[in-house]
C-alpha cells in the first residue's frame, strides 16, 4: 500500500486521550505557543473514565509532526494519540 502524498506546511489534527481533560490542555500548552494551535473536546468514554481532545495544528514537515508527536505521546496526561 502507497503511503498518502502529504505537501508540507499542512493543518494537522492529533487525537489526544486522557483521563483529565485540564491536565491534557495543560501538556498541550507546554509543548506549542498558545496562538499556534486548537483543542476542541471531542469524545468520553461511556463511563466517562476517559475523555478526548482534538489538537489542530500546522506542521512544517514529516520530522516536525514526528518530534511533536513524541513529545506529546511522552507527557503525563495523555493516555493514548492518534
Amino acid at each position: 500500500m502507497d503511503n498518502p502524498i502529504i505537501t508540507y506546511p499542512c493543518r494537522w489534527t492529533f487525537t489526544l486521550i486522557g483521563t483529565d481533560p485540564q491536565a491534557l490542555c495543560d501538556n498541550v500548552a507546554e509543548c506549542l505557543p498558545s496562538d499556534t494551535y486548537r483543542l476542541t473536546p471531542s469524545n468520553k468514554s461511556r463511563t466517562g473514565k476517559y475523555v478526548s481532545l482534538h489538537l489542530d495544528t500546522e506542521v512544517a514537515s514529516e520530522a516536525a509532526r514526528n518530534r511533536l508527536f513524541a513529545r506529546l505521546k511522552a507527557a503525563p496526561a495523555v493516555k493514548m494519540i492518534l
